[in-house]
């Protein structure tokens, strides 16, 4: 499972077959809805579509006879001539091979026929059209109209059909009285003319064939969508080389604002859709097969579109709540929480009284809520009771508190520094004040502890180190001595003479270190305390210290305030105090960068700091570091003893000052606090 949710060619795929199955179900949705018209028809002949066709080809009857009737009332040859030119259109449009609609126009009995479109004498419209319609053409205040009302006619046997179909319009004339229309379309599989008929028969037959298709492919397209999106959403946040989910930067926007952008998008989108959507059932009584075949793939588009979006904020959200960062993602949450912090801050650090002061003024308040504002004042004196009865049960439950806290300090005060304070279900002061007395044997054994650690490390150094270093590095400085005395003719034993003289030397710094340490430690050495100029004192061991820092290529930059600096301090003592920084600078710092040197005046005091980037990483913490032996250096290869910072923070402190250091990554800074001497 594990391969499978790190697997992003897999996570690519999904998603491509999720939104070719959704645009898919969207295209034969859309299509399936366009068949619902013809479904719920039953019949072709009952459809909104065939109606209207039927009425346009009745409005061509209805204006083929106005214009026949308006060429025998107007006297005008050019009114003649318009009204002949339109007549004769009609008449085209008409034509038995351009339209598959049958007509006959009959006289008001409907003994005689007048004119139709059967294309020969003696064809009976009713064995050619699968439905006859009738309608009546009324003749009332010089104007033509069509009445949809129910004409009774006589049996059609008995109708004169010895008119014959003319396209010759001056050959035609209507009387000026009412006229029947008996009307139809052709059966379709006697259909030899394309037109609209023809293109609605197709629709029709198409649709009612494949509408169980369409409907059992988008249910099983929609069904294979969210199985698929199910899918997506359970390897979501996951990436290769990663144990769990992880943000991405979709996922770091705030809540509000990527939700909201959805919604926006989706209502926008939807309310067009569904506009869109609503007229798919008229589509076929306006538009042609191919806009019939593009405008449900862009419907297809328009829905992938919006799931796309909605998949994305759920996608989101599901990540944010793999990886519980919901309420930090949420821009709402965050206020809140921000809010709830300063409150909570502000209200912590008020004292006692303050705070009882604080409550107090809450239950005012709640008291005056309940018993002036609506609706509370309408069941008085129930809320000022349930709220009298709240309190009372608070400050039972602090009291019972404090007397648990009471008889656990008594227990601890009487030597028992194991026992421990039950502090589940405590107020929040009476529980800090718990935790504090609890963590009171903590305290003492950690510094009892550490006391005796010191006493046998004072122990240890004074028994071992003195013993073992003192006479065996007396012994090798005398012999190397004797060795300098003598002549030596081969080039290698001089070189080893002059090893054995540089590290019995350094053995001997070491031991020096060792005494000197010791002797702080202890404040067994003597302080003389006098009015020194620190900057002067600092520029002098700068000096000396020239050399070492320019071939370790080391720059100084000092920060020296204007006026004087001096101190009370101890010259002597204090130079070795910044004769171990320096030296220590020198050892330890990165080869080519600075350090940073600086005095600052304080209220009645002076400090002199020194930054430098570490060569090595400094993987102890700062405390350690003042520790004797503990070197920055893990590896030891420098030449150092490990005692010039605890050297440096107990003559420091023998002097009445403060020593301190900074870790922070490589950055190493020592900081020398010192009395001001005016």
């Amino acid at each position: 499972m594990k391969q499978v949710r790190q697997n992003i060619p897999l996570r690519v795929l999904v998603w491509f077959l999720f939104l070719l199955s959704v645009f898919a179900a969207g295209f034969l949705g859309v299509r399936c809805l366009m068949c619902v018209p013809y479904m719920e028809a039953g019949q072709l002949e009952n459809t909104s579509t065939f109606q209207i066709l039927l009425e346009q080809r009745e409005d061509d009857v209805v204006s083929y006879v106005r214009c026949v009737d308006a060429m025998e009332q107007e006297t005008s040859y050019l009114e003649q001539q318009r009204y002949q030119t339109m007549a004769n259109q009609i008449s085209q449009s008409l034509l038995p091979e351009n339209t598959n609609f049958r007509f006959q126009l009959l006289s008001m009995d409907g003994s005689t026929l007048l004119y139709d479109n059967l294309g020969q004498a003696g064809v009976s419209l009713d064995d050619t059209v699968s439905q006859v319609y009738y309608a009546t053409l009324q003749y009332s205040d010089e104007e033509i109209n069509l009445n949809q009302a129910q004409v009774q006619v006589q049996d059609s046997s008995s109708v004169d059909f010895s008119a014959t179909y003319t396209d010759a319009v001056k050959e035609l004339s209507f009387p000026a009285e009412d006229l029947v229309l008996r009307y139809g379309v052709v059966r379709w599989e006697d259909m030899t003319v394309k037109d609209d008929f023809y293109t609605l028969t197709l629709q029709y037959e198409a649709s009612i064939s494949n509408f169980s298709s369409y409907l059992g492919a988008f249910t099983l397209l929609a069904v294979t969508a969210g199985a698929l999106f199910l899918f997506l959403l359970a390897v979501s946040g996951y990436r290769p080389g990663q144990d769990g989910p992880v943000l991405s930067w979709q996922d770091r926007i705030f809540t509000e604002l990527y939700v909201g952008a959805a919604v926006f998008v989706l209502l926008l989108g939807s309310s067009y859709l569904l506009d869109f959507l609503q007229s798919v059932p008229y589509w076929g009584e306006y538009m042609d097969t191919t806009l019939l075949g593009i405008m449900p793939a862009a419907a297809g588009c328009a829905i992938t579109g919006l799931v796309l979006v909605a998949a994305l904020t759920l996608r989101t959200l599901a990540v944010r709540l793999k990886t519980r960062s919901l309420r930090s993602t949420t821009l709402v949450c965050r206020l809140a929480g921000w809010l709830w912090r300063i409150l909570s801050t502000l209200v912590s650090n008020l004292s006692i009284t303050w705070k009882s002061a604080l409550y107090f003024l809450i239950y005012l308040i709640l008291i005056f809520a309940v018993d002036h504002l609506w609706p509370f004042r309408n069941y008085q004196p129930i809320p000022g009771i349930l709220i009298n009865l709240a309190v009372l049960l608070g400050l039972c439950w602090w009291s019972a508190g404090f007397w648990r806290v009471r008889k656990g300090a008594q227990v601890i005060a009487a030597g028992n520094l194991n026992h421990q304070i039950d502090t589940a279900r405590l107020p929040g002061d009476l529980k800090s004040h718990a935790e504090a007395l609890n963590n009171i044997s903590a305290g003492l054994t950690s510094a009892v502890n550490e006391q005796m650690k010191s006493e046998r490390f004072k122990a240890e150094l004074i028994t071992n180190v003195s013993h073992d270093l003192k006479t065996p590095l007396t012994s090798i400085i005398n012999y190397v001595n004797l060795l300098n005395t003598t002549e030596q003719t081969d080039p290698k034993a001089l070189e080893y003479i002059q090893v054995l003289e540089r590290k019995s030397m350094r053995l001997k710094k070491l031991t020096e270190d060792l005494v000197e340490a010791s002797k702080a430690s202890t404040g067994a050495l003597t302080v003389n305390r006098e009015r020194i100029s620190l900057a002067q004192l600092l520029d002098q061991a700068l000096g000396e210290y020239e050399e070492k820092l320019e071939a370790r290529h080391l720059s100084v930059v000092r920060t020296i305030p204007e006026g004087d600096s001096y101190v009370y301090a101890d010259g002597r003592h204090l130079w070795r105090v910044m004769d171990n920084l320096l030296g220590n600078c020198a050892k330890y710092a990165m080869e080519g960068t600075r350090i940073y040197i600086e005095l600052t005046r304080g209220k009645g005091s002076i400090t002199l700091s020194m930054k430098n980037v570490s060569r090595e990483p400094l993987n102890v913490p700062a405390q350690q570091l003042m520790e004797r032996f503990v070197r920055g250096d893990s590896s030891r290869s420098t030449e150092g003893s490990g005692l010039g910072l605890s050297i440096a923070r107990s003559l420091t402190e023998l002097q009445g000052g403060q020593f301190h250091l900074v870790v922070d990554g490589d950055l190493f800074k020592a900081m020398v606090t010192l009395p001001q001497a005016t």
